[in-house]
């Protein structure tokens, strides 16, 4: 027994040993076959990064020419070019599926083929492809030469940017009605094609932020919406508090256009989106006693150019020791908009893409602001720059967020009044204290925390829109509840489906993924706060200057070095000591300010918040109401847009007719002067008239009543409807069909008839009487009954008729 034990152990041996000889040559074959898979994908990689580079470079001189002088010649060419980058993309994409990921054990590897394996839009046909690129190029074009002009100067006009930041009431409503020069083409592509790994456009655009790693770094898309919504909430008690010290304002600048309790007007906020409060400064100083802390008059009293600004913003970068510009970026680059022909002006940073041409596009002002917009678009450049030894598909940022926080980290010490003080844009003399600090920091949380939560709005509004939970006929419906609802803004004048304000924006023109804006300004505070301690800092962080720290410098360095070469968790790791996006940093900036702003709103009763259902036209609205069913039973027709428009083209001529009739003015309104909102599926919405002469200017109730009044017959008749089907909420009834009465009106005539009838009757039979016995006494007399009479009887003859007649 003990030897069967003995010889099956020895089998049993036997067998394992043999067992385990397999698995190491499966293992070894395997680990064969992974290294020559991760050999021929290395090689592979290569030969892209070389053709790549060339061809991007090519694409992107296209794109330049375009870009610094709009024509259809230059947009034809940038098609071109295009095309064969997109086709010769999408080929090498389709070859590199022969790599698959999970047999390569290289991360850099991993992450190149990851990027090249997703599409993009090369996931679309050649045709769709193309018409992609067209739309997107006709919606840029009108982005970029789109104008606006004033009522009273139509030769007077502006580009949509450089922003126009008038502060007047009167003028920015006309730059927001002429903005609907956008809604005659497409209001933007929405790309619902299926994406390789994606759910939506909306979900390839979160893929920027996913990350393939260790648990304790890896990120999925749908945390970008998480964080999002979270920082949204964290930051809102300070924008509140601001909101309220903003409205406030705007109030005394503006008497009986602003409620208490009212969301502001998106026109009053400084530039032509509402995105940047920057502009409103100079109203809303709270010591304006104090130096001016925005040195754009002093730029311009010392003779400083756009070139200057570029300069300084050079010096500040080599000073915490990161790159001097190369050479060709001076003579490369547009830093002022040319004479003669139609430029993109938004402000850019530009890579072409052969690690030796950097550039800036930029339509330069002398001024603060701009001073600032040239540090971070600089900033982008250093970040490209430092990247610019790695491969092809490695050659970006972490993250998108994390190329706008590098530019913008080094807007913040350029900012500082110490900074300021330093370029003599401030005196000698001038000291910070505390009231300096307030005005310092509220100047910053127009730029900052102002932007936020319109930043966060636009990008939830185009997820849902891109998930379809938005329906295509109420885009502009729910963009401006989400607008009120999250931004506490609110429209200029109503709008209605027949408008489309996003792509008023440079971003949704261009399609660019916007919450980078977002999570920038985070990151962007996480990244001041760790080199401020590196460069030794001390005290608030709203007063760090990391100007000539290389500690500071060297650090931020070495994270803009990895590129994409590792998670951006990782790469935040690296600088901030965390792999999560946190909004303490930017909260503790701003402390000093949500203290003050808390305090001076409680002085004055201020509630921060608003209240969505505020309307700045309701004043002059009216209410329809409209009983399809009560009027016409199954036999109803369907409400739809059309019917909104009918109404439109009704009402517009109700108001021809009563200015013509009634005025004796030919006033030329059109569907477009009539503005419908708040529509609701139960057949209800407002509607305000506008003045066709002066866009900006609401027809007042008054006028609109007297209209509805005179043509109510023919209001009534276009919906085959009545007053009591077609309710003008407010107005009495003019043309309702008569009530039956509790007594007939005929019969009540005839009664009063009838009463006087009698009443004379018995009246003339008593008087006739009379008459007779008077007669009787004097019938022996002789009368000539054609007699004058002193009584004044004439005609005697005449009498007895009359008597005879009973009447």
């Amino acid at each position: 027994m003990h030897g069967e034990n003995n010889s099956v152990s020895v089998g049993g041996t036997s067998a394992v040993a043999m067992f385990a000889r397999w698995l190491l040559l499966l293992a070894m074959a395997s680990v064969a076959c992974s290294q020559t898979v991760e050999e021929s994908a290395r090689e592979f990689l290569k030969k892209f990064d070389e053709e790549a580079t060339n061809l991007v470079y090519q694409y992107s001189l296209a794109s330049w020419a375009y870009n610094t002088d709009i024509s259809q010649e230059n947009a034809d060419k940038e098609a071109e070019a295009y095309a064969i980058w997109s086709e010769y993309f999408s080929k090498m994409s389709e070859e590199s599926s022969a790599y698959p990921i999970d047999q390569i054990s290289d991360p850099l590897i991993k992450i190149q083929l990851q990027k090249l394996q997703d599409k993009g839009s090369g996931a679309l046909s050649p045709d769709k492809a193309s018409e992609l690129r067209n739309i997107m190029s006709e919606m840029s074009t009108i982005y970029n030469t789109a104008t606006v002009c004033k009522i009273d100067d139509p030769t007077d006009c502006q580009t949509l940017e450089p922003g126009n930041v008038s502060c007047t009431y009167i003028t920015t409503q006309i730059i927001k009605r002429n903005l609907r020069i956008i809604n005659h083409k497409p209001c933007f592509p929405i790309y619902n094609n299926k994406r390789v790994y994606y759910e939506d456009h909306g979900d390839y655009w979160r893929g920027d932020y996913e990350t393939i790693d260790e648990p304790e770094y890896s990120y999925s898309r749908d945390q970008v919406m998480e964080d999002a919504r979270r920082i949204y909430k964290e930051i809102l008690p300070l924008y509140k508090e601001l909101h309220a010290y903003v409205r406030a304002q705007l109030q005394d600048v503006y008497p009986g256009h602003i409620a208490s309790d009212a969301c502001l007007p998106a026109h009053l906020l400084g530039d032509m989106w509402g995105r940047f409060w920057t502009n409103l400064y100079p109203l809303m100083i709270p010591y304006p006693e104090k130096p001016d802390i925005d040195v754009s008059s002093e730029m311009v009293a010392q003779g400083w150019d756009e070139l200057r600004l570029f300069k300084e913003a050079e010096k500040f970068f080599m000073s915490v020791n990161m790159s001097a510009m190369f050479e060709n970026f001076w003579t490369n680059s547009m830093f002022i908009k040319p004479e003669g022909r139609d430029v993109v002006c938004h402000p850019t940073a530009w890579d072409m893409g052969n690690r030796e041409d950097f550039r800036i596009k930029m339509c330069t002002k002398v001024n603060m602001d701009d001073f600032l917009t040239v540090h971070h678009e600089m900033g982008h450049n250093q970040y490209q720059m430092a990247y610019r030894h790695h491969t092809y598909l490695l050659r970006d940022g972490a993250n998108e967020g994390f190329h706008e926080a590098v530019g913008e980290i080094m807007s913040l010490s350029a900012a500082t009044p110490s900074h300021l003080q330093s370029l003599g844009l401030l005196p000698p003399d001038f000291k910070q204290d505390y009231e300096t600090d307030i005005n310092f920091l509220l100047k910053q949380a127009l730029t900052i925390v102002a932007t936020l939560p319109f930043t966060y709005m636009l990008e939830e509004w185009r997820w849902q829109v891109f998930k379809e939970t938005i329906p295509k006929d109420e885009w502009m419906l729910r963009w401006w509840q989400m607008k009120r609802e999250l931004v506490g803004v609110a429209e200029a004048v109503p709008r209605d489906e027949s408008y489309c304000d996003p792509p008023a924006l440079f971003h949704v023109s261009g399609d660019y993924s916007f919450i980078r804006y977002f999570t920038r300004t985070i990151y962007q505070f996480q990244f001041q706060e760790a080199l401020c301690e590196a460069a030794g800092h001390t005290g608030p962080l709203f007063k760090c200057d990391i100007t000539n720290s290389t500690k500071a410098g060297n650090k931020l360095r070495h994270m803009l070095e990895l590129g994409r070469s590792m998670s951006w968790t990782r790469a935040l790791e690296d600088v901030a000591g965390t792999t999560k996006m946190d909004s303490q940093p930017l909260l503790h900036y701003f402390s000093t300010l949500m203290e003050w702003l808390k305090e001076e709103n409680q002085k004055n009763n201020r509630v921060p918040g608003w209240n969505v259902n505020i309307n700045p036209t309701d004043a002059n609205a009216f209410k329809v109401r409209i009983s399809l069913k009560s009027a016409m039973g199954d036999d109803a027709y369907t409400w739809n847009t059309n019917e909104i428009y009918l109404f439109k083209s009704t009402m517009a001529f109700a108001m021809r007719q009563y200015y013509l009739k009634e005025k004796g003015i030919k006033m030329d309104f059109m569907p477009e002067n009539i503005n419908t909102y708040n529509e609701t599926a139960r057949i209800s919405f407002y509607f305000v008239v506008m003045d066709p002469t002066k866009p900006d200017t609401l027809i007042p109730k008054a006028d609109v009543e007297a209209a509805i009044w005179l043509s109510r017959e023919r209001i009534n008749g276009a919906f085959l409807l009545n007053d009591e089907t077609l309710e003008f909420v407010g107005l009495q009834a003019t043309l309702a069909p008569p009530k039956e009465e509790k007594f007939t009106v005929w019969l009540v005539v005839f009664g009063v008839v009838m009463g006087v009838t009698v009443f004379g009757g018995i009246y003339l039979i008593t008087t006739g009487i009379l008459n007779r016995k008077k007669k009787a006494k004097k019938a022996d007399e002789t009368v000539n009954p054609y007699e004058n009479s002193d009584d004044g009887e004439v005609n005697k003859a005449f009498e007895e008729d009359i008597e005879q007649t009973g009447l």
